[in-house]
Parts: C-alpha cells; sequence; structure tokens
C-alpha cells in the first residue's frame, strides 16, 4: 500500500505509518490501533491522513526535475556542460536531456567553430528546446499518488 506500512512499537502495541517525501519535506504520522479502536479504523484514518496530504501537496513534474541544479553543476545552467572530444582539442559545449524512457539526448557546439561565448549560448538555447520533449506530467510511479496529482 502506497506510503503505509504497520509496525509493533512493543509486543502487542501495533500502528499504522504513513510516512512520504515531497520536495525534500518528509511527511509523517502514526495511527495507533488502541486509540482508534482496532486495526481497522486505524488503517482508515493512515489512509485518509495520507490521501488529504497528497491532496494538498503539489508534485513535481518531470520536466521540473530535469531543471533541478544538481550539486555537481559548474555553468550555472542543468544539463549544459563542456565536454573535451578527442577530435576536438579546444573543446564543445553540450546541452543534454536524459527522457523519462531512458534515451538521452545530446547537442554539442564546438568552441573552436562558434568561440566560446557563442558556443554556450547555443548550447542553453538548445537545452531549452530539449526540455520540451519531456512531457509536463507528475514525476511519480505509483498509482495512488497519481491520483492525487494536480
Amino acid at each position: 500500500m502506497y506510503a503505509i506500512s504497520r509496525h509493533e512499537r512493543r509486543p502487542g502495541i501495533w500502528y499504522w505509518a504513513v510516512m512520504f517525501t515531497r520536495q525534500g519535506k518528509r511527511y509523517y504520522q502514526s495511527f495507533y490501533d488502541f486509540s482508534r479502536g482496532g486495526p481497522e479504523n486505524a488503517l482508515a484514518a493512515a489512509i485518509a491522513w495520507r490521501d488529504e496530504q497528497l491532496a494538498k501537496i503539489s508534485v513535481l513534474t518531470k520536466r521540473a526535475f530535469c531543471q533541478i541544479k544538481r550539486t555537481s553543476n559548474r555553468t550555472g545552467v542543468p544539463g549544459v556542460h563542456f565536454i573535451r572530444p578527442k577530435n576536438q582539442p579546444q573543446g564543445s559545449w553540450a546541452a543534454r536531456i536524459k527522457l523519462p524512457d531512458g534515451r538521452q539526448r545530446t547537442k554539442a557546439f564546438a568552441v573552436k567553430k562558434y568561440g566560446e561565448n557563442r558556443a554556450f549560448s547555443l548550447a542553453v538555447e538548445a537545452r531549452s528546446q530539449l526540455l520540451e520533449l519531456v512531457e509536463d506530467t507528475p514525476f511519480l510511479h505509483d498509482q495512488v499518488a497519481k491520483k492525487f496529482a494536480s
């Protein structure tokens, strides 16, 4: 069951735990059988709380996920990096995107041909175009979570 699991705190003290994360924030709540009148009522309360929280929280889209600047990024533009292939000793600026189906698309612009600044600008522009290939749908896998994505 999505984001809900069964736990035993101490022998004979059972509860349902709801836990999920959205955009780095953790959401957690526990529902004890004893205080809810049994495991069925505790589970129903856990499901209701989970569904209420999921309905309130905005989700990250696949396109927004592709635009997150990673800690390893040195250019300031997500998906744009400098490469130095053997046949291009001066290097190239490249725009890359990984599509949700696992394929990658890359467009490179040689510094020798365009110059440093122009090659970088072209790579940034190409990255924007590559982002259009990514659907702007929720970045979720579970069907329950998708149901509440707005």
